[in-house]
């Protein structure tokens, strides 16, 4: 080939290749269309297939032909370019009506220039001007709008929520909206204004939420609470209405504002209701209120008059002091609106003071108006003063706004007088200081001195004078101390002398001498073989001071040199003279020396002596029952007792018997006659004094009978006649239902036994019932009938065995009978005095035993009950009581 012309060819393919490549624009389309505001619009252009080495410098230009450059931060651009090597974008932050038009992307490559372009249109998008929430009046002719722009012109058609079309005589689509006639709350809800721009293809579904106003209603004339003159004040009204109203408040039509008046709204679901506050109210806020409700459907006012009510203030009362005999008046006066009602009484008492309670009390009455404010004046008025009208007297003003009281004093001037001095004659001894008190009541108070012998009395060794001021009283009290010096003279009448600016009085108080008690009065009131009860009563002869106690002093015969001594205290019954004391611990059977002396507050006094023999030891007393006669549960009776006499030894236990009678129709604390088994219960702890008896039946009668026990033997019975109530459970009735059911239980077992043998070993009642009815077996077969028969009473008196085999309580009722059977034939072989029952290691044992006959004979070491017991008695104990009474 010809190389000159290889750079011609070069060049004729470079040209041909550049004429081959275009510009390509995204989106695609020619003409695109945007909505006007719309923001973040970018249109790429690019260039496919440069070389490494080429650049097509692509540049975007406006409708107007001019570049449009970079981004310019200065400016802000709104429009601008972002170039690349292949390809350049077109941004548009925002789109602004005048944007439309054709845009063109311009490249250079090889010097060629190559270009498209693309246009852009605008269009306004839909605008509503409405609101989604509109307020319609009720009962009108109302009209929903809807004002929507956008270009081209939209159109609405107008939807139910449930996007359902609006149609019916009482709706008509309007240019500015739906009118709805005579609208209700029923049409409130949400509707829906459905715009299109068909051109555009857009829509826009616009939703209006429409409730129904209401003009405001109030329920009835503003409350208020009672307009105190400075009280917090509060006015309240409550109305309705659609939207929930607003409230105002005015005072004679002048709207209330500033610091003063506070209104707030309260809303919930029940309620709709404004307040006005008022935190002071003054005089000035009397007049007429109105409590206006508003809504943008109207408002309605309500009024009220306000008249200010100022609670009673009573001026200071002046005190008065008049001497005896004088007139004068306590005055109150007393401010208020309304006028307040005022009273007078003694401070402290709740009874009004009246005319007719005094002849020498009146009361004057008077009431003076002022602007705004009522004046009464009260005056008490004494016409003749007495010492008892000395006091505090209390003024009560009263009216609807409350209550304001003042004391007042009345101090009736008197000379002395002794009437509240304690006594005429007062003790003292010898190294003892003894107060000797005087009381003078004195208007003005009293000045007190004292005298002995005629003598004025100075403090020194012998004396000290001290005071004490009271109300309308004065005390003085002087402290004389007698010794062996001063014990001769000391003694004697010493004279108070009161004086005041009234005269003077005198009062004599004798002193005298106190010595030690007489001899008391000593009797023996009982003796057990441990103890000897002692009677001390005081001599009449005190010695002019109480007795304090007795010093008791104590030897067994032939041991004087181991005295006891021991302090009885005086009996703290104020009703008995008489103290009882008791020595105890003593030995059985010995001769005790006794001597006792009374002392009062100036020492031990005379000697009483007496002597005793304690008895031999013996079998305790009987005990004292103190439960009840009617139980509180139908099936048990808690038995209480007092723990008896000992016997001088310890109590080693009770014994208790008790069973069921029947009482006399005629005399119901007298039995009739036994009607149940006996049973027996043994308390082996001789500190108890309760137990539970128990299997008792309802709305029945008992008797009991109790004895203690010690280690020489058993007391006498105590008896007692008890009752319980109806109710519970009734022992027979439940006896008879476990028969039942155990009978039951025998023979369902015997008949499941019986059917098991007869279908699994041919044999059995039922097998055997079945043969009789064939007419018999041969003598081989009946022989082994005979025996399967044999097997089969075995094993049934085996099963039988193991079904009724007692539960662990129905083994020990069973073990109970039996033992109680034997213990019977035992008792019969017996000699009485083997009879007694043994003592058991529990707290407490019950046997069951038959009760005897009313008539027959006690084989027990209690004695039987008979038909005539008493409810409660005591058999006479043979070797006598615990105490031996003696005089």
């Amino acid at each position: 080939m010809d190389l000159s012309i290889t750079p011609c060819v070069l060049s004729l393919l470079l040209i041909g290749f550049s004429y081959a490549q275009e510009i390509k624009i995204s989106p695609a389309e020619k003409s695109i269309r945007r909505e006007t505001n719309q923001k973040g619009l970018f249109i790429t252009c690019e260039v496919d297939g440069l070389a490494d080495d080429q650049n097509a410098n692509l540049e975007w230009l406006d409708p107007a032909d001019n570049v449009i450059g970079p981004y310019n931060s200065a400016a802000m651009s709104r429009i601008y370019s972002m170039q690349m090597r292949t390809s350049n974008e077109l941004q548009f932050d925002t789109l602004k009506n005048g944007d439309e038009g054709v845009y063109t992307c311009r490249g250079t490559i090889g010097g060629n220039t190559i270009t498209n372009d693309i246009r852009l249109e605008l269009y306004d998008g839909i605008k509503v001007l409405s609101n989604h929430t509109q307020q319609p009046n009720i009962y009108t002719d109302a009209v929903i709008a809807c004002a929507a722009t956008a270009n081209p012109l939209p159109t609405v058609q107008w939807r139910f929520a449930n996007r359902t079309e609006v149609k019916g005589e009482r709706y008509r689509p309007l240019p500015q909206g739906l009118e709805i006639k005579n609208i209700t709350k029923a049409d409130n809800g949400v509707y829906i204004c459905m715009i299109t721009v068909k051109e555009m293809s857009d829509s826009l579904p616009f939703q209006i939420n429409v409730t129904v106003t209401v003009p405001p209603s109030l329920k009835g004339p503003p409350t208020r609470s009672t307009p105190i003159v400075g009280k917090r004040f509060e006015m309240t009204c409550v109305a309705d209405g659609t939207p929930r109203p607003s409230f105002t408040f005015k005072k004679d039509k002048i709207v209330l504002t500033g610091e003063r008046y506070k209104v707030s709204v309260v809303s919930d679901v029940n309620v709709n209701q404004g307040m006005l506050v008022i935190e002071e109210l003054q005089d000035s806020d009397e007049g007429t209120y109105s409590c206006v409700a508003h809504n943008q459907g109207g408002n309605v006012t309500e009024s009220v008059f306000i008249n200010t009510i100022v609670p009673p203030v009573i001026e200071p009362i002046i005190n008065q002091s008049v001497p005896e005999g004088n007139a004068v008046e306590l005055v109150c006066i007393a401010k208020g609106d309304p006028a307040p009602v005022v009273t007078w009484r003694i401070a402290g008492s709740d009874i009004t003071i009246s005319d007719s309670q005094d002849k020498d009390i009146t009361i004057e009455s008077s009431v003076e108006e002022q602007p705004l404010i009522q004046v009464r004046t009260v005056k008490l008025k004494f016409a003749k003063l007495e010492p008892k009208h000395a006091n505090n007297y209390t003024c009560s003003a009263s009216n609807e706004a409350g209550t304001q009281e003042k004391d007042g004093r009345v101090l009736v001037e008197f000379k002395p007088n002794f009437d509240d001095t304690p006594y005429s004659s007062t003790y003292s001894w010898l190294n003892e200081k003894t107060e000797i008190k005087c009381v003078a009541n004195a208007v003005p108070l009293a000045v007190i001195k004292w005298k002995h012998n005629g003598a004025i009395i100075t403090e020194g060794p012998n004396f000290k004078i001290s005071s004490e001021r009271g109300t309308r009283q004065m005390t003085s009290i002087l402290e004389v101390s007698v010794n062996v010096e001063n014990m001769n003279t000391i003694f004697g009448k010493f004279t108070c002398v009161a004086e005041n600016l009234h005269g003077e009085q005198e009062k004599e108080i004798t002193l005298i001498q106190a010595v030690v008690p007489s001899a008391p009065s000593i009797s023996i009131d009982g003796v057990s073989p441990t103890t000897i009860d002692l009677l001390i009563t005081p001599h009449q002869e005190t010695g002019g001071q109480p007795i304090i106690d007795y010093k008791v002093v104590y030897y067994a015969e032939g041991d004087e040199q181991n005295k006891v001594t021991r302090m009885a205290p005086v009996s703290s019954n104020s009703q008995e003279l008489r103290t009882q004391f008791l020595i105890d611990k003593l030995t059985a059977e010995v001769r005790y020396y006794i001597s006792v002396e009374a002392r009062n507050n100036v020492g031990y006094g005379a000697k009483a002596e007496i002597s005793d023999t304690t008895p031999a030891v013996r079998q305790p007393n009987n005990p004292k029952v103190t439960s009840p006669r009617t139980s509180d549960d139908p099936n048990t009776y808690k038995l209480v007792w007092e723990k008896p006499e000992t016997g001088g030894k310890p109590l080693t236990g009770y014994k208790v018997k008790y069973y069921q009678v029947e009482l006399k129709a005629d005399d119901p604390e007298k039995v009739e006659k036994v009607v149940g088994e006996m049973i027996t219960k043994t308390v082996d702890q001789g500190d108890t004094t309760q137990i539970s008896l128990t299997e008792l039946m309802p709305s029945s009668a008992y008797e009991l009978q109790i004895t203690a026990m010690n280690a020489i033997g058993v007391s006498m019975a105590t008896t007692k006649i008890f009752t319980t109530p109806p109710g519970g459970q009734t022992e027979g009735m439940a006896t008879a239902a476990i028969i039942g059911i155990l009978i039951a239980i025998i023979i369902l077992l015997f008949l499941v036994i019986d059917v098991t043998f007869y279908f699994t070993k041919q044999c059995g009642l039922l097998w055997a019932l079945k043969g009789k009815v064939a007419g018999g077996e041969a003598g081989g077969e009946r022989a082994d009938a005979e025996a399967t028969d044999h097997e089969k009473e075995a094993f049934i008196k085996e099963g039988k065995q193991d079904s009724e085999e007692p539960s662990a309580k129905e083994n020990v009722d069973v073990v109970n009978e039996t033992d109680k059977s034997g213990e019977e034939d035992k008792m019969k072989e017996l000699e009485p005095e083997d009879k007694e029952e043994k003592p058991v290691t529990e707290s407490a044992e019950e046997v069951k035993e038959e009760a005897p006959p009313a008539s027959s004979p006690q084989t027990e070491t209690a004695p039987t009950p008979t038909a005539e017991a008493s409810a409660e008695s005591a058999v006479p104990d043979p070797q006598g009581d615990d105490k031996d009474p003696k005089v």
